[in-house]
């Protein structure tokens, strides 16, 4: 029985470095988003997304994943010190390469911000029994509203990577790239 792939570090954040999770905010200050359900795929121990989005006045919702213990450890402990981000923000420790859509509800704005930086090659094998980058982008896809937006950090390490998946995904699903802001790149569910 294979173990779960998972990240033995943690994510401090390091705006000057990975600035994604602020830009994330900012695009969704900047666009007025409200009573929105967000999937946000790596939440740093800093939690800058899901904190923000639970204390703005927004009354949007995130569901986060971290493949880090450490990160769902300050997750644990952030929501056991205030209960009203747990109410709003809600994590769960998993790798996104096992996810089982049937668990997931519909999004209206989901981010894959570090597609291409966690996969390894026995992800996809059958032993593991996950998927491919492009297999989490099209289960993803398929949970997210028309009209919704499903974002990318082009500053990754892994977008030099990820580009090509990103563009035979674009040809094959009903979406359209909307455009960028800041290190973000944007697309819109049709």
């Amino acid at each position: 029985m294979p173990k779960m792939n998972y990240w033995a570090r943690e994510w401090k954040l390091r705006e000057d470095i990975c600035p994604c999770d602020v830009h994330f905010n900012q695009w969704i200050a900047d666009r007025d988003l409200r009573d929105k359900t967000i999937y946000h795929f790596g939440t740093g121990s800093h939690h800058v997304v899901g904190r923000e989005q639970a204390s703005n006045g927004s009354n949007n919702a995130v569901f986060a994943i971290t493949a880090s213990k450490e990160e769902y450890q300050t997750y644990i402990d952030l929501v056991t010190n205030d209960s009203r981000i747990g109410s709003r923000y809600v994590v769960y420790f998993g790798d996104i390469y096992l996810t089982n859509p049937r668990l997931l509800p519909e999004f209206d704005v989901v981010t894959m911000f570090h597609l291409r930086e966690y996969f390894h090659p026995s992800t996809s094998s059958e032993a593991y029994g996950g998927f491919t980058d492009r297999g989490a982008l099209d289960v993803f896809t398929a949970r997210i509203r028309s009209e919704g937006h499903i974002l990318f950090y082009t500053g990754s390490v892994g977008f030099e990577l990820a580009t090509p998946i990103i563009a035979e995904w674009e040809q094959a699903n009903p979406v359209e790239r909307v455009g960028e802001f800041k290190t973000l790149l944007i697309y819109r569910k049709k």
